[in-house]
């Protein structure tokens, strides 16, 4: 099956499919956050969880809502980052 008749295999129907769906986008991105707390300091930490972000998204078939809660996810470990990074300075 290609990636274009999963995604419209999988294009919610219902309420119900749609709150399948977006639980679905904020347990990725969820679970995404967890594993990857606190952020690291290194270029090769920042490579690695961008790749696995893309990953993640692609899991969900880059749903749009799947992909911007990562997207803001990956921001606020940007945030994390540095605010640490002052605390220490």
């Amino acid at each position: 099956m290609t990636r274009s008749e999963e995604k419209s295999r999988d294009q919610p129907k219902s309420p119900a499919d749609y709150a399948i769906l977006h639980q679905r986008s904020f347990r990725t991105a969820f679970d995404f956050l967890t594993s990857h707390f606190p952020p690291g300091s290194d270029p090769e930490w920042w490579d690695k969880t961008a790749t696995e972000a893309s990953a993640a998204s692609e899991s969900q078939l880059d749903d749009p809502l799947t992909m911007k809660l990562l997207s803001a996810v990956m921001d606020y470990l940007e945030i994390e980052y540095k605010n640490r990074r002052e605390q220490h300075e």
